[in-house]
């Protein structure tokens, strides 16, 4: 059994329903032509790059997991204090709607202006990316 393709009701054939121009698009959606007010991001501290020549450093000493929990959360907590620094420092803070709390990982998630994401992209301390490509946004 088949269905015949390019049909009456077939959305697809056709291409996305048109729409009337005294409807509006729901507030934050994006267009081709609009830039999302609000984006999703991820930071963490850039590591240093590591040269071919660099001997591989001796085993550390093994040590217990809480241990281990207790110096990335301390670590954490430094890089989240340092990143708040970097964001008054340069007066983007009116930019960002929302900054995560440190956890055990030196990386955080932020709800920012696209201007905010250049500036971190630019900051040779950071990594940062979008949650999502901001076009399917």
């Amino acid at each position: 059994m088949s269905r015949k393709n390019g049909g009456p009701g077939d959305i697809y054939a056709e291409g996305a329903p048109r729409l009337s121009s005294n409807v509006r698009s729901l507030p934050g959606a994006a267009g081709s032509d609009v830039q999302p007010e609000w984006i999703d991001v991820t930071v963490m501290p850039r590591e240093a790059p590591v040269s071919p020549r660099a001997r591989t450093p001796p085993r550390p000493v093994p040590r217990s997991r809480a241990e281990i929990h207790q110096s990335g959360v301390a670590e954490s907590a430094r890089f989240h204090q340092s990143f708040m620094r970097w964001l008054e420092e340069r007066h983007l803070l009116g930019a960002v709607r929302s900054v995560s709390e440190p956890g055990s990982l030196p990386m955080l998630h932020l709800r920012c202006a696209p201007r905010v994401l250049d500036q971190l992209r630019r900051a040779p301390e950071f990594e940062a990316g979008t949650m999502m490509p901001l076009d399917l946004i």
